[in-house]
Formats: C-alpha cells, structure tokens, sequence
C-alpha cells in the first residue's frame, strides 16, 4: 500500500518542489495535490519528482472550490491546465472539483467535456456540508448516481474519511467502502473530529479502519490532514505508525 503526502495540506510552509522533498525525507511513497501545479514550472517539478508517483491532481480551486459545477467556460480553462500538469507530470488522475452553489446541468457537462479529453482517470469527492456548506457534490448517493449516468469506468469517487465520517457513522462509513469499492479510486484520511492526524497509535478509528483497507486490497492511501504545531517529525511518525 502506497502511503500519498497531500501537498494542499502537508508541508505547506514550503514551495511546491521542496514539499515534494520533505514528503520523500518523510518516508511517503506518492504525492497529490490540489492545483498548485498548474502555475508552476512542470519541468522543474517532474525533475524533483524522479520516479515518484503523483496519485492524483486537482483542478482550479480558488475561493468557490472549484468550477466544474459552476461555468462551462471557466471549467474548460481549468481542465486543460490541470491536463497539461497531470501529462507533464504522469499524475494517475484529475480530481474535477465540482465548487459551491453550481448546478447539475453545468457540471454534467464538464464531465462530458473532460472524460472526452483525457485517458487518466477521473475522481469526483463528495464533501461534507460541515466542512464546506454549499459545495454541489455534498454525497455518496449523489455520486453514484453520476457514475451510473455516465457508466464510463474512469469516471471514479474519491473517498475521503474524514467526510465519510461527517455523513456517516464509523459502521456505515466501513459499509459504504466495502459497498462502493470497485467504484472508489482513491481514498484519503484524516481524523474524523478535527481532520488531524490519522495515526492508528493515537487514534483508535483509523487503527480499526487500517486492517479493512487492506482486506480490501487498497492500492494507496493518501493523508489529507492538518497537521501539529511540529508537522515534520509528526508527519514522519504518523507515516511510519501506518506501515506497522
């Protein structure tokens, strides 16, 4: 199982090419990320990057979360940016993030547009209204039913614990990745009450939640979290805890 630094949340204190270093010193295998690629010099990242893999990218976020619900135009800009960064930089995926306050018309759309426009995979998040009020894609039986419309097998959920975990009880949420995991391309954690650590030492629920995963089979995991006030010791001992 791959362990994946998410680069919007983990060593944000540095510039993109030295978090993907901190993340390799730290013992991570992969990286994500949000869309701090696009932007940035692409070959210089995939010198600094070598061999290590890119689990999945994002598309324009900005203050509404992205625009994938929310305008054909300003989504197909976006997408060709975060197409041209996962090419350069041999990411797996693009997360298509859908934004608050957008509507199902626009975003069908721009699935259309970008499944018709890329050979990576392509993620959907359903995000918990406590974390963001307003986002479009709010759940998981709204995501399936976008995987069912378009029944096109790149076309993947993104499962993040800590919004599983917002939606759903510690069962259900064990349930629902079983239930939809042929479906999942990725899953992400993070601690359910505050989106800390997801250290199976500290925190008894993702020590419950590690052994299903790997029934599972789980390809990677990537830590999507906030960290300590001593992030780089922290994030070491946290990536080490879930290797045990």
């Amino acid at each position: 199982m791959l362990i994946s630094a998410n680069l919007g949340f983990l060593f944000t204190d540095l510039p993109l090419p030295d978090r993907i270093r901190a993340a390799r010193d730290a013992g991570f295998d992969a990286v994500e990320m949000h869309d701090q690629a696009q932007g940035t010099d692409l070959d210089g990242l995939a010198h600094v990057l070598g061999d290590m893999p890119v689990i999945v990218l994002g598309t324009f976020m900005g203050d509404s979360m992205g625009r994938a619900a929310l305008s054909c135009e300003g989504f197909t800009q976006d997408f060709a940016a975060a197409a041209d960064a996962a090419q350069a930089l041999g990411a797996r995926a693009i997360h298509m993030v859908a934004g608050k306050n957008g509507d199902a018309t626009t975003y069908l759309h721009n699935i259309e547009h970008a499944l018709a426009r890329t050979p990576c995979d392509l993620f959907i998040e359903p995000i918990s209204p406590r974390a963001a009020p307003g986002y479009f894609l709010s759940g998981f039986a709204q995501a399936e039913a976008l995987l069912d419309r378009f029944n096109d097998p790149r076309l993947k959920i993104m499962a993040d614990w800590f919004h599983i975990r917002a939606l759903h009880p510690e069962a259900e949420g064990h349930a629902l990745l079983r239930r939809l995991w042929p479906r999942i391309g990725h899953v992400q954690l993070a601690r359910a009450s505050d989106r800390g650590a997801p250290c199976p030492m500290l925190c008894p629920e993702i020590a419950r939640l590690m052994p299903l995963l790997r029934d599972l089979d789980c390809p990677a995991i990537g830590l999507e979290y906030s960290p300590d006030e001593t992030p780089q010791r922290a994030i070491a001992d946290t990536v080490a805890a879930l290797r045990a």
